[in-house]
């Protein structure tokens, strides 16, 4: 080296590179359990719920616990995004921030994602691989559709669990199925039997009342118009048997009754209370069938005004299946006083 050349300090290539404990093998081995594409599994339960954020915290405290337990794994993400009626949405980026969350705003939260990445180091596997975990949770809603990274989730008449697990090892997917479906079945309610009879066949019930009632009508106009001949009869036949009467008396007094046409006017009544019968039994009718329709709701109560609506909405239910008893009494009452009103009706005049 010549005097006059400056001195070259010598290069440290390992800076800015990350050096990872792996040969080749489990590094190829450890990118594919990242990168590659694993089997599904899903599954989706439909019931009437109502879920706390506390539910929510015993859903990742379930899993983290039977993870870490049997098979040391490790957390790496935990996201949880709430839907709320207004067609907005917040994302929780952690545990901690599903812990501390309280939402400030006036809406209603209808539906929630839950998403957990965990890597696992399985028994047979040389390098921990990737498993991920995603609970959804439907409330009973009036939207037809949240969609979210061009992934649809359509409501049904009752709540909706959805359960997506991507996982590398079958055994331990099936695992996680059946421990997510045993935590959910125990907060689906159980249904009456009789209400969800009631509200099967509501339409039928509704029809059975109307019926009922046109029935109650009918034998009730039967049962005037016999008793309105009979009376007639006997009108003319104690008339026309007095023994003062002349022949003439006796042939004015059927002239003028055959000209009063008191028959005819009495069937128009027939035919403007069969009208009546035959409107108030539809209105009936539907009315009962609406009070019978009377079907028990899933609640996402994550905020204030879910609560409020949570408590609204179940006390106008307890009202309505009262209501239901009180339908059926006064669907009754109401063809017996009809058919009294008709026969006063037809007697004052």
């Amino acid at each position: 080296m010549e005097a006059n050349e400056p001195n070259e300090e010598i290069q440290d290539f390992t800076k800015g590179y990350l050096t990872l404990p792996f040969d080749e093998d489990q590094f190829r081995d450890f990118i594919t359990g990242l990168l590659g594409k694993p089997q599904t599994i899903t599954k989706r339960i439909s019931g009437d719920f109502e879920i706390h954020l506390k539910d929510l915290q015993n859903f990742h405290d379930l899993l983290t616990q039977r993870i870490i337990q049997q098979n040391n794994g490790k957390l790496v993400q935990l996201k949880t995004k709430i839907y709320y009626s207004d067609d907005s949405s917040v994302l929780l980026s952690s545990y901690e921030e599903l812990l501390t969350y309280n939402e400030v705003k006036p809406v209603i939260s209808v539906a929630v994602r839950m998403t957990w990445i965990y890597l696992i180091q399985f028994a047979d596997k040389r390098v921990p691989e990737k498993q991920e975990i995603e609970l959804m949770i439907v409330s009973t809603s009036q939207r037809n559709i949240i969609e979210d990274e061009d992934i649809p989730f359509a409501f049904s008449d009752d709540g909706e669990f959805r359960i997506s697990i991507q996982h590398t090892a079958r055994s331990w997917g099936s695992d996680i199925e059946g421990l997510l479906t045993n935590q959910i079945n125990s907060l689906i309610k159980q249904k009456s039997r009789i209400k969800e009879f009631l509200r099967k066949h509501s339409v039928k019930i509704g029809l059975i009342i109307g019926s009922l009632f046109m029935i109650g009508a009918l034998i009730g106009t039967y049962i005037t118009y016999q008793n309105f001949d009979k009376t007639e009869i006997v009108r003319i036949q104690t008339f026309l048997q007095k023994p003062t009467l002349t022949i003439d008396d006796k042939i004015d007094f059927l002239i003028k009754y055959s000209a009063s046409n008191l028959k005819d006017y009495f069937s128009i009544k027939i035919i403007i209370f069969f009208i009546f019968s035959l409107i108030v039994s539809i209105v009936l009718g539907v009315w009962v069938e609406s009070l019978a329709d009377n079907k028990m709701r899933s609640y996402l109560v994550l905020t204030r005004e879910a609560l409020k609506l949570r408590d609204k909405l179940e006390d106008k239910r307890k009202k309505k299946t009262l209501m239901f008893c009180l339908s059926i009494l006064i669907s009754i009452a109401s063809s017996v006083i009809a058919n009294y009103i008709f026969i006063f009706f037809t007697k004052t005049n």
